[in-house]
């Protein structure tokens, strides 16, 4: 079944994949056709805006978020065209533009947007037009935008619902498995991994859409419910699996197992609570458990009703009766994230340093292959040391692969159009590979290949390998001496943030502040979680007790809200 299974994924990557790539290459084909051949690596950076910016719904505030990504287009037009006109005056300005580009599109606990923008502010400095084609390239970005917020509309459209309703159903699936484990005395680690990481995934997702950055709509409101009590259920399951006497309780999860069916298959009828509360009478079950389990169940049946019974323009309401507290303002977020031990700010000081100053040498020198460099130092510099140190050497091992397998090519295929064959595929392996050093080799053989289609094989393969060595012997010096922030640094940044947002929660629902600050701070959750995955100098061990201490934690004090709400 397994294998089936896999044969199966395999063959929808296939088909998804293909089909990305070729909806790409008709893309960028048009875009040449449109704005012109000067403009052609634009059509690049904006179908990969798109792809990147799918992750995050955009949705809720279409024109705020069309005006958002069109400023940082033009933003970086108007910066790389000023900053070519004077080398000296450059270094200013492009320490200025890749820091903004730095800072306001990485965050500290939120997925960093960097790579799309960055790469087409390197680009429109490396590949500058005039004329007719400064103006192609302004409506370019125009246009680009306007695809950027179609592709929105198309594929996130309702998404904390079509989204929710899927990922709802695969942690119920995770659930009744991992009852019929404990009931068995099983091991169930791979479905508590899944359920924590569908149940993180679906915060995030909830979180990304909110009107002005704080009001959640009633969809997200009834589907944060949901999966807190999801989550709830799946926390009292552990306790459970626990217990020395955990096969006193196999008649109660049970029901348990009945309920979360009944309510996963929409079968809604309040009465069947009553089987959970006939376990009241069993002397070896404690009241806590039971009495939980039919709270939660009698929470869950009257969310998912509701939320199977909203219409189209209900889901998207909001209550704006509430002001937004002084901790969610932007003025506020921005105030506590600029700081110079944030990830943040390093890492934008890092890139702005070293990407403004490899500009100046490429220019400086004249060196003809000398945005190579640029790209490289802006691929390996990120914001945790420890990371970008190891794609330091899976860079350079990729580049030299990636190198010998042009040679190689080019010295048995002789035909131009074999030749452009070899590139496309290079491009269409890059959608399938697994890692950072894979991509690494794909992109070299299109990169080097590209350029050595007029000849110079050799040449240009070396001449890649000398500039991507300089560039990564730069991003290590830089990671030693130029504000360094190590996972570590993010272990102690997570910890205390945990602590400060369950501070806060209890700080909110004592003092009667509206539901909104909870149900965010609650979602936060999902971003810490993830991140903390990252951090390597933890042991596993301790760091899951870590997580699993403070996700009861903010699990309890959000019942307080259900408990006011309902």
């Amino acid at each position: 079944m397994d294998v089936e299974k896999g044969a199966v994924a395999v063959k929808n990557k296939i088909i998804t994949n293909t089909l990305i790539f070729i909806f790409i290459i008709l893309f960028v084909n048009l875009f040449k056709i449109i704005f012109g051949p000067g403009n052609v690596l634009i059509g690049v950076t904006i179908i990969t805006m798109a792809l990147v910016l799918m992750e995050v719904d955009l949705t809720i505030m279409p024109v705020d978020n069309f005006f958002k990504i069109l400023f940082l287009n033009l933003f970086s037009l108007v910066f790389s065209v000023l900053s070519i006109q004077n080398i000296w005056i450059g270094i200013i300005l492009n320490f200025i533009g890749l820091f903004i580009i730095g800072y306001f599109l990485s965050g500290n606990l939120k997925k960093s947007m960097v790579i799309p923008f960055g790469l087409q502010y390197f680009f429109m400095i490396f590949y500058p037009v005039e004329g007719k084609d400064l103006i192609n390239r302004f409506l370019a970005l125009i246009a680009g935008t306007i695809f950027i917020m179609m592709i929105q509309f198309i594929v996130n459209k309702d998404k904390v619902i079509k989204t929710g309703a899927k990922v709802i159903s695969n942690i119920s699936n995770n659930i009744l498995i991992k009852i019929l484990a404990i009931q068995k005395n099983e091991s169930f680690g791979k479905e508590n991994f899944a359920i924590t990481e569908s149940i993180n995934y679906l915060k995030r997702v909830i979180y990304d859409k909110r009107v002005d950055n704080y009001y959640l709509t009633k969809d997200g409101i009834l589907t944060t419910d949901i999966l807190w009590a999801l989550e709830r259920i799946n926390l009292l399951l552990d306790n459970i699996s626990e217990l020395e006497n955990k096969s006193d309780y196999i008649d109660l999860l049970n029901d348990v197992y009945s309920e979360v069916k009944i309510i996963k298959d929409r079968n809604f009828n309040l009465e069947d609570i009553d089987k959970i509360k006939s376990h009241i009478n069993n002397e070896k079950v404690r009241d806590e458990y039971v009495n939980e389990f039919a709270y939660i169940m009698t929470i869950l049946y009257k969310k998912v009703e509701s939320i199977d019974i909203i219409d189209n323009k209900e889901k998207n309401n909001i209550r704006k009766e509430c002001e937004i507290p002084h901790h969610f303002h932007n003025i506020f977020v921005h105030k506590s994230n600029l700081k110079i031990d944030s990830a943040k700010v390093r890492y934008a000081i890092r890139l702005a340093i070293v990407g403004s100053f490899t500009v100046f040498v490429a220019k400086l020198f004249n060196l003809s292959e000398g945005r190579w460099m640029c790209f490289t130092i802006f691929s390996l510099i990120q914001p945790y040391s420890e990371v970008s140190n190891s794609r330091v050497k899976d860079r350079v091992i990729a580049t030299i692969i990636g190198g010998i397998i042009v040679l190689l090519s080019f010295s048995v295929i002789r035909n131009q159009a074999a030749r452009s064959a070899v590139i496309l595929l290079a491009g269409y392996s890059d959608s399938f590979s697994r890692n950072y050093r894979e991509k690494m080799i794909c992109v070299t053989v299109s990169a080097v290949a590209s350029a050595a289609m007029a000849g110079g094989t050799i040449d240009l393969v070396f001449k890649r390998i000398l500039l991507v060595l300089i560039g990564a012997s730069l991003t290590l010096l830089a990671n030693k001496f130029i504000f360094p922030y190590k996972i570590d640094d993010m272990k102690k940044y997570l910890i205390e943030t945990y602590s400060s947002l369950i501070k806060q929660m209890k700080y909110d629902i004592k003092e009667d502040h509206n539901d909104y600050s909870v149900r965010n701070l609650y979602l936060i959750t999902g971003f810490i979680d993830d991140k903390m995955k990252l951090s390597m100098e933890l042991p596993k061990e301790e760091r899951n007790s870590f997580i699993v201490k403070n996700r009861i934690r903010v699990n309890d004090i959000y019942k307080s809200l259900v408990n006011i709400k309902n």
